[in-house]
């Protein structure tokens, strides 16, 4: 029979696991970003199945070689939204996330650390929730989720044998599948760490673990990381793919340079928090440091990820939530109150409620959110307005629509768009760029590529951008006869755009 406990216990897994849930039905803000380029991608694939490897879209660097390292994930969003349609997808994806988040939560549950587990887990949901939308890395979560699980709830069980399949599928799915080799790299430490007769192990080949498992699932793994269109090329390009990368994005600044323009102190302060709580449970649980070597190395390893980039600090947030419970778990301590578990289910229900009612996002910031399934339109108007209107390309965009326009307007090729892989590093810097804060680069850059129409996001906060924006909208060459919350329209003056020009400009 369940004890009263052990039901509060149980209720306090399912709050963080449905909180997680509510963190993650929001806007769909990636329509402004990359998820139409994800789809259009996707269903090139699913419909001609080749997976490209140049650069298809762009009538500016056709011809570019990139590694294409989560087509899987493009496929699987393209049927995602074929047959549940974007507002389906973002179910889908909160679904996905909190699954993810229950593994991560089960694989070192124990029910006498519920008390911590409320603690740790609050502090990675909250560290998790800037990117919960709905993106390839969102299939990376749960690869990554499943990995903790195996190899913290069931490090001796039949289940290692599913890791080289689950890689085989991460590999083609997104970037972040060296995670998979890197926790597989740590648990293998940790088993070297802690085996006293290593040797005498080695010997007794036939009746070792280390070569009835490790050996063939290390070597399994090694087979899955290559088994990708660009093979050895793909597997190395989460350290290579830097060499060619001419364009600074959001996601990929740190914490400490993004405080200065305004970052939400709520995910701040809570990954501060995760970092601080596991460095802790490691204090705590000194004694036993040599159990839980494969938890420091990883530890070290995403922390140090996340104080990098951004869009790193998921990893930290995952992982430290079975390494800290492990921690505890080996710890003298004792966490057993009533009161507290009570108290603990009334705040989380309480976060679940500002959640619904917004109240969350107002409070720390996050703009463009609201909970439930809202789809915008994203830059739709702009885009009828330019057929309408009889507009034709060769286009000028900027960084933030291209993604959007080889979604919603394919028949024009885009200069740009948001994958700065994807485009040699020295036109970005030098083409790109400098056709923004150099007039006489736009002069002879704009005839060389004979541009004829404008489509900018004017919010674009560059210095570069907004350097050309001051400058081209008053240049005489070039009319405005769009404008909107954040797109601008212009037209090159020419006897062909006379007409268009005549009934569309602005005053």
């Amino acid at each position: 029979m369940v004890s009263r406990k052990h039901i509060f216990d149980y209720t306090l897994f399912a709050l963080l696991v449905v909180l997680m849930g509510l963190f993650s039905v929001h806007t769909l803000t990636s329509i402004y970003q990359d998820i139409g380029r994800h789809i259009t991608v996707g269903q090139l694939i699913w419909e001609s199945g080749n997976i490209p490897s140049t650069n298809l879209f762009s009538f500016t660097a056709p011809d570019f070689l990139f590694v294409n390292h989560h087509w899987l994930g493009g496929v699987l969003l393209y049927l995602g939204d074929r047959f549940i349609g974007l507002a389906g997808l973002i179910v889908f994806k909160a679904l996905l996330l909190s699954g993810a988040f229950a593994l991560a939560l089960a694989a070192s549950w124990r029910n006498r650390l519920s008390i911590p587990a409320m603690i740790i887990g609050l502090a990675s949901i909250f560290t998790i929730a800037e990117r919960t939308d709905v993106r390839p890395e969102i299939f990376s979560f749960l690869f990554l989720a499943w990995f903790l699980f195996v190899l913290y709830r069931y490090p001796r069980s039949k289940l290692l044998w599913t890791l080289p399949f689950v890689q085989l599928v991460w590999v083609n799915t997104h970037i972040y599948f060296f995670m998979g080799p890197l926790l597989w790299l740590a648990f293998l430490i940790g088993v070297m760490a802690n085996q006293r007769n290593w040797k005498f192990e080695m010997s007794n080949w036939r009746e070792s673990r280390v070569t009835n498992y490790y050996v063939p699932i290390t070597l399994l793994l090694i087979l899955a990381t290559l088994t990708n269109p660009s093979g050895w090329h793909g597997a190395l390009y989460p350290l290579t793919m830097w060499s060619n990368y001419g364009y600074s994005i959001v996601e990929n600044q740190s914490l400490f340079f993004l405080r200065a323009f305004g970052y939400p102190m709520m995910t701040s302060i809570a990954l501060g928090f995760t970092i601080l709580l596991t460095l802790a449970s490691f204090i705590i649980n000194r004694r036993h440091l040599r159990k839980n070597v494969d938890s420091l190395v990883l530890f070290v390893s995403t922390t140090i990820f996340a104080l990098l980039m951004l869009r790193n600090f998921p990893l930290l947030a995952f992982v430290a939530i079975p390494i800290t419970l492990r921690n505890l778990s080996q710890s003298p301590l004792r966490f057993d109150s009533k009161s507290v578990r009570m108290g603990m289910h009334v705040i989380l229900i309480l976060i679940g409620i500002s959640i619904v009612t917004n109240q969350i996002y107002d409070q720390a910031g996050i703009g463009g959110r609201r909970f439930g399934l809202v789809v915008p339109e994203g830059f739709q108007e702009p885009v009828d307005f330019f057929r309408s209107a009889g507009l034709r390309g060769p286009l000028f965009n900027n960084f933030d629509v291209g993604s959007f326009l080889i979604w919603k307007l394919p028949e024009e090729k885009v200069f740009i768009d948001g994958r700065p892989e994807a485009y040699p590093a020295d036109f970005i810097q030098n083409t790109y760029i400098k056709m923004q804060e150099d007039p006489s680069v736009w002069a002879r850059e704009s005839e060389r590529y004979n541009l004829n129409t404008i489509f900018w996001s004017y919010q674009d906060i560059t210095p570069w951008s907004q350097a050309f924006m001051k400058r081209i909208t008053k240049d005489p060459q070039w009319v405005a006869v769009y404008m909107d919350k954040g797109i601008i329209i212009l037209v090159r003056d020419t006897p062909a755009n006379s007409s268009i020009i005549a009934k569309y400009r602005l005053k």
